[in-house]
């Protein structure tokens, strides 16, 4: 019997197709060993339909997959893309939040209203630069470290000392830079 963690976060019809190319098996005869029309197993292996129960078991069988196997990948499948939807939700919220933030430090001046539509790092940038210390670690619930490092060189050090006491505040207290003043100078433009 195949170990069932094998499968986690595989969609239920990959790991089906998976499991009959290791058998040599085809479609038509797991569908003639189930019971099903060959449509229906098709479906099922290209992700167009969910598996019912009673199908899963004949599937189980038929693939000599311990009892369960089937419906347990296809529920943790459903349910990764369950929290994958959530977290792109709670992405855009946090978003929000910090453009709010930014508004409200008078940042986007020149809009009536917040900006919908901005790129992740024009808005990294407004962010480093009107957002208080404090405020900075919420950014890290939204991009990674290094991608707001990226942006921070590229966008803020790259202007030299025109942002220079700024830069020497986020080189130590939100990116770590042992040596700000010799970094600062290395990657500025």
């Amino acid at each position: 019997m195949i170990e069932q963690r094998q499968y986690d976060v595989q969609a239920a019809g990959e790991m089906i197709r998976g499991r009959l190319a290791s058998m040599g098996m085809s479609q038509v005869e797991l569908a003639n060993r189930c019971g099903e029309h060959v449509q229906v197993i098709s479906a099922i292996l290209n992700g167009q339909r969910e598996i019912p129960i009673p199908l899963s078991v004949k599937l189980d069988y038929a693939l000599e997959l311990d009892q369960g196997t089937v419906a347990v990948a296809q529920a943790r499948y459903l349910v990764s893309k369950e929290m994958q939807r959530q977290n792109v939700q709670d992405m855009q919220s946090r978003k929000r939040a910090v453009l709010e933030k930014i508004k409200a430090a008078g940042g986007f001046w020149s809009y009536q209203g917040i900006p919908e539509h901005l790129d992740d790092d024009d808005i990294i940038e407004a962010a480093l630069v009107h957002l208080e210390l404090e405020d900075l670690p919420m950014l890290l619930k939204i991009w990674s470290k290094s991608h707001l490092k990226r942006v921070w060189k590229e966008r803020l050090v790259s202007q030299g000392k025109r942002m220079n006491i700024l830069n020497y505040i986020l080189a130590v207290k939100l990116f770590g830079v042992r040596h700000p003043d010799h970094y600062l100078i290395r990657y500025a433009h």
